[in-house]
């Protein structure tokens, strides 16, 4: 039974971790005003993704080695997250270009400008929001998502987690 709940204390971290990670966004974004970009909602799912999925993991119906497979699911949610700040960064970085949502997109025509100008302002994907210590939102999620999909990869390898006794 301690070893279930190894596997449960996981699943409850990356739960926990997941829901700060969207609160605080939420909180930045409506209560200090930070508009999100495309991007920046692009790096909401593998989070709500990772809640979602952790918690019905620790729900009692599900067997020992079940929840071992979605702790590791939840790490590899955690690489895309990686791979969606990473690209973010380097637009943020410039090292290479957004999509055109984000970048706004050459416009050829004047029907593109009257359909540019009718548009609600778009936060560019490569002005960061906020910046802490000269990283951005961006690269904070980059961070911590690698760190968290090693610390899911880790609790994977770990046997004892998941060996029953």
């Amino acid at each position: 039974m301690m070893n279930d709940n190894k596997g449960q204390l996981a699943l409850a971290t990356v739960a926990l971790i997941s829901a700060g990670a969207l609160v605080t966004v939420v909180v930045l974004q409506y209560l200090f005003g930070l508009p999100p970009c495309d991007l920046c909602y692009l790096q909401r799912v593998p989070y709500l993704l990772n809640l979602v999925m952790s918690v019905l993991g620790m729900m009692p119906v599900v067997a020992l080695h079940e929840k071992r497979n979605i702790l590791m699911y939840c790490g590899f949610l955690f690489i895309l997250s990686v791979v969606f700040s990473g690209y973010h960064v380097g637009v943020e970085e410039l090292w290479w270009a957004g999509p055109d949502s984000c970048s706004g997109g050459g416009i050829l025509s004047m029907e593109g400008l009257a359909a540019a100008l009718n548009q609600s302002a778009q936060p560019s994907c490569q002005e960061p929001a906020a910046q802490l210590f000269g990283i951005s939102i961006a690269g904070y999620n980059f961070i911590t998502s690698a760190v968290l999909a090693g610390f899911c990869f880790w609790g994977v390898q770990l046997k004892i987690w998941w060996n029953k006794q």
